[in-house]
């Protein structure tokens, strides 16, 4: 339309000139190599402008092709936009059925199909048809190679929610062979490492956390506090638990949990003088009754040398039951019988354990006082 006004707008030119010039046409030589060629200039106005009209008109003619390309391109965005929006519509309105169709039908002419053969995945999975949520899945990784991760990410995410735990790992595991340090895949595999106590590879795998400065911070610490727990809990020499300790970040080094599975494992691993030192520096820095309850537990060379440790910590923390009951074991194993029935019966008094009754009783019975005894373990059994 535009160059049918241009055609006209030139002849009306034309015409006016040639009315301008109807007086004296004018006259024009041009001679080339020879030839010459005589017009008027009317005559050469028209052979000009014609000259123009034709350079324009093989140029539409050359640019047709993109021009037909480009609005076919946009007649069939729109009518995919239609379809996403009739999809959308449907997934609010509950119709899932024709929110998958329509959505898989969107993806087919999109420039950017991996959304929507994503969302039809999701449907499918909602529905329970595993064969077409994976069917889409792979349509979406033919449409977007380099959006594998992304994929595998999301049909992890779906397996997880319906406790597909094995599947997940086996998607989860693909992304990190390819991308260790792929935040996303790291805060998703490494609790079901946890959940199958794979102790060594999550404490790996925490490493590559800790790479994106998130070993402190909410989760991460969790999951570093567990890993290690377990570790230290299977470690079988003194040795690799003090080796184990120093993997561990010095930030999390004062958490309590830590600190008991450090010092119960070296107990077990006959590190006894290890651990008193353990959780001597511990609770000279932070009380914790666990702790002090476990300080109970050693067996010690000098074990007057523990009750005066612990006796200087009961002047600070004089109602502590588990402390309380901690001395009363040290002193049955020095045989101070009657330090270490005062302390357990005043441990009892403040707060009764299972664990107290049955040392008292135990004792009684190093004490050949079977009837005191016999009440002493049925009080127990009680606790459960």
């Amino acid at each position: 339309m535009r160059a049918g006004l241009i055609v006209v707008l030139v002849l009306l030119l034309v015409a006016v000139a040639a009315q301008f010039l109807a007086g004296d046409a004018g006259y024009v030589l041009v001679s080339f190599q020879g030839w010459a060629v005589e017009m008027t200039v009317p005559i050469l106005i028209v052979l000009l402008a014609l000259l123009l009209f034709v350079a324009g008109l093989l140029r539409r003619i050359r640019q047709a092709p993109r021009l037909v390309a480009e609005r076919a391109a946009k007649a069939s965005a729109r009518r995919t936009g239609r379809r996403v929006a009739r999809g959308l519509t449907a997934l609010a309105a509950g119709r899932l059925a024709r929110a998958e169709r329509l959505l898989a039908r969107s993806a087919e002419r999109s420039q950017a199909p991996v959304l929507q053969y994503l969302a039809a995945a999701r449907l499918a999975h909602g529905s329970g048809d595993a064969e077409r949520r994976d069917h889409w899945f792979s349509l979406a990784e033919k449409a977007q190679p380099e959006a594998r991760d992304a994929i595998a990410l999301e049909r992890a995410e779906l397996h997880l929610g319906a406790g597909e735990q094995a599947a997940a790992m086996s998607h989860l595991a693909g992304i990190l062979e390819r991308e260790p340090r792929h935040l996303q895949a790291l805060r998703l595999y490494i609790p079901l490492q946890l959940q199958r106590e794979e102790w060594a590879e999550a404490s790996r795998r925490l490493k590559a956390l800790r790479k994106h400065g998130q070993t402190a911070a909410g989760d991460a610490a969790l999951w570093t506090v567990k890993a290690y727990t377990g570790l230290l809990g299977d470690a079988d020499d003194a040795r690799r638990v003090q080796r184990l300790w120093g993997e561990i970040p010095r930030d999390l080094r004062s958490n309590e949990k830590l600190a008991l599975a450090h010092a119960r494992t070296l107990m077990r691993n006959d590190g006894h003088e290890l651990a008193e030192q353990v959780l001597r520096r511990r609770l000279g820095a932070q009380w914790s009754s666990e702790l002090a309850g476990a300080y109970g537990e050693l067996e010690l060379r000098d074990v007057p040398g523990a009750i005066r440790h612990a006796e200087n910590w009961l002047a600070e923390n004089p109602q502590d039951a588990a402390l309380l009951l901690a001395l009363g074991r040290l002193c049955r194993k020095a045989k101070l019988w009657g330090k270490a029935r005062s302390y357990i019966e005043t441990s009892l008094g403040l707060e009764e354990s299972r664990g107290g009754w049955l040392e008292l009783a135990e004792m009684l019975e190093e004490l050949d006082d079977g009837e005191a005894a016999g009440e002493a373990y049925r009080k127990g059994l009680r606790l459960g």
